[in-house]
C-alpha cells in the first residue's frame, strides 16, 4: 500500500510495500511541467505502476509506467492534455512538497493514490511476510501502523487534500483506495504469512481506505474502491490468477505492487467511474 521514504534495501529483509525509491523531484517533474494538461496524477508507487512494467526512462527512480491506471486512462481519452507526477517513494508529505506545487490552476481533473507509506507499512511487510518472522515481531509492526494510520494521517491528507484544493480549485479530485495485497484463505501452502496475519494486514488496509474515503468526503473529493475488482486476486490467489506481485527477487522493489491485470482491470475501472460520475 501502499511508496515512500527511501530505505537501503537489502535482500528479503527489506522488502518495500509501496515503496521502490525515494522520489527525485526532477524526475518527478520529467512529465512534461510545461504542459497546461486537463488531468494530473499525483501520487505514490501504486499510481506510478511499479511492477506494471513499461517505465518511462525519463521518469526515473519513480518509475512511472505506462501500464497505470493513469496512462491508461488519459490514452483512452485523448486531447485533454496528461501531466503525470506519482512518484515511487511518496508519502503525503512528499506529495504536498514536490507535486502539488507542480499542478497547475486550470487542471480539470486529478487523481490521487497516497497513504500506505505514511504508515510503514515497508517495516510490516518485513516483520510479517518474510520466512521465519515471529509473532511478536508482526504484532509490533502492525500495531505501529495501526497508531500511525490514528494519530498522524487524518492530519496529513486533510492538510493535502486542502492544499490540492486550493492549487487547482476548478478539478475533479478523485482519491483511490488501496486492495487486499494477500489473499486470507490462500490456495494451498502460501509463503506469505500465516493466515492470521494475511487477515490482520488487509483488515489494516480496509481501515485505511475507511480513512481515505472520509477524508475525501470532507473534502468534497470522490472515493474510487479497488478492493471489489482485486477481490480473489491478490497474493496466493486460487490458480495463480494474482493481481499483487509477490516476491520480485530480480527486483525487491516491484514487490507486493500491482501488475498490470490490476492497474487495467483493478484499479482503471474504479477510477474511471469516479472520473466520468
Amino acid at each position: 500500500m501502499i511508496t515512500l521514504r527511501h530505505r537501503t534495501l537489502t535482500a528479503i529483509a527489506a522488502l518495500p510495500l509501496l515503496l521502490a525509491a525515494a522520489p527525485a523531484p526532477a524526475a518527478a517533474a520529467a512529465s512534461g511541467a510545461a504542459v497546461r494538461p486537463g488531468y494530473v496524477a499525483l501520487g505514490d508507487s501504486y499510481a506510478a505502476g511499479v511492477a506494471a512494467g513499461s517505465y518511462d526512462p525519463a521518469s526515473g527512480d519513480c518509475h512511472r509506467s505506462g501500464r497505470a491506471y493513469p496512462a491508461l486512462w488519459a490514452a483512452g481519452h485523448p486531447g485533454g492534455g496528461f501531466l503525470d507526477l506519482a512518484c515511487s517513494g511518496a508519502d503525503t508529505a512528499q506529495v504536498l512538497a514536490q507535486q502539488v506545487p507542480q499542478l497547475p490552476a486550470g487542471t480539470g481533473a486529478v487523481t490521487l493514490t497516497v497513504g500506505g507509506n505514511d504508515l510503514d507499512f515497508t517495516d510490516a511487510v518485513v516483520g510479517c511476510l518474510q520466512p521465519l518472522t515471529t509473532e511478536g515481531k508482526c504484532g509490533q509492526a502492525l500495531d505501529h501502523s495501526a497508531e500511525l494510520l490514528r494519530d498522524q494521517l487524518p492530519g496529513r491528507l486533510d492538510q493535502l487534500l486542502g492544499a490540492i484544493g486550493k492549487a487547482a480549485p476548478g478539478a475533479r479530485l478523485v482519491v483511490t483506495g488501496y486492495p487486499h495485497l494477500l489473499q486470507e484463505r490462500a490456495a494451498g501452502t502460501c509463503w506469505a504469512g500465516t493466515e492470521a496475519r494475511r487477515t490482520r494486514f488487509d483488515q489494516l488496509t480496509d481501515q485505511l481506505d475507511e480513512l481515505i474515503q472520509r477524508q475525501a468526503a470532507a473534502h468534497g473529493a470522490r472515493f474510487a474502491d479497488p478492493r471489489t475488482a482485486f477481490s480473489g486476486h491478490g497474493v496466493c490467489a486460487e490458480h495463480g490468477d494474482e493481481w499483487i506481485t509477490g516476491l520480485v527477487l530480480l527486483n525487491l522493489w516491484e514487490s507486493f505492487h500491482p501488475t498490470a491485470d490490476g492497474q487495467a482491470r483493478g484499479y482503471l475501472p474504479a477510477v474511471t467511474r469516479e472520473l466520468a460520475g
